[in-house]
């Protein structure tokens, strides 16, 4: 299955965190020193099931890029580096879906037009992975259950050539109960509108603005006397004006 995670772990100075561990190490960094963006929103923990997975489904994702030193300043925030995953943009032509089928997996996606300047891609995964786990001859996994989903929706509408707008809908979960009786959760939710526009021929801009946020929950409740529910969640709001000004020569300058 295509993972945008283990693709990177294939780069010079990437490693993973290790064996049921979430998130990758740059060149000694913490993971929490990795900015990770998904079509420009935030996404606080990239991983799912133990960090076997990635929280990008590969069919909406059309290119990425790893800054592992000379990190651009419209950036920041990070130390360590930066992963910028790029969305795709749905088939204005028309209808048509892609899907795939794994041992622990499942994912869909269905993208196509919308009238003539608006196109659309809607793609979900999820996992059947407890029906593994009961096949397991150890009460201790038998007894255990782990689950994810995530999905995302991204519209694209072309004004006219010099005008378009984006909107990317993003949401995980991950959820995992052990034999003990202790349930952990966490998952991710982002909104984000772009609208690029151009105003000369060789000045153009972007305007986004949007919403990341995180939560994470564990609780045991399996006898009522020692019962506890610990929850945090982080939250973020965004608005950014980027502009890129193309000279008559090699050099183009972004502010």
């Amino acid at each position: 299955e295509a993972d945008v995670i283990n693709v990177i772990l294939t780069l010079p100075g990437v490693q993973t965190v290790g064996e049921a561990s979430s998130g990758f190490n740059v060149r000694g960094g913490a993971t929490d020193q990795n900015l990770v963006l998904f079509g420009d929103a935030t996404i606080f923990n990239s991983s799912h099931f133990f960090g076997m997975f990635s929280s990008f489904n590969a069919d909406a994702v059309s290119q990425l890029e790893l800054y592992k030193s000379s990190i651009p300043a419209k950036y920041g925030g990070r130390i360590a580096s930066v992963l910028d995953v790029s969305t795709k943009q749905g088939n204005k032509k028309k209808l048509s879906g892609a899907g795939g089928i794994g041992l622990l997996t499942g994912r869909v996606s269905l993208e196509g037009p919308i009238g003539k300047k608006t196109a659309f891609l809607v793609g979900a995964r999820s996992t059947y992975s407890d029906w593994l786990l009961k096949r397991i001859p150890n009460e201790t996994y038998k007894n255990s259950s782990a689950s994810f989903y995530d999905g995302q929706v991204i519209i694209d509408h072309e004004i006219n050539e010099k005008h378009h707008l984006f909107l990317t809908v993003y949401g995980s979960h991950d959820n995992f109960e052990l034999s003990n009786g202790v349930q952990y959760g966490y998952g991710n939710k982002n909104l984000n509108f772009k609208w690029k526009f151009s105003l000369t021929r060789n000045l153009y801009g972007t305007f986004s603005v949007g919403t990341d946020n995180y939560d994470f929950n564990v609780g045991d409740h399996k006898t009522a006397l020692q019962a506890y529910d610990l929850k945090y969640s982080i939250g973020q709001e965004f608005a950014r004006l980027d502009f890129t000004q193309q000279t008559a020569g090699k050099h183009r300058f972004t502010y």
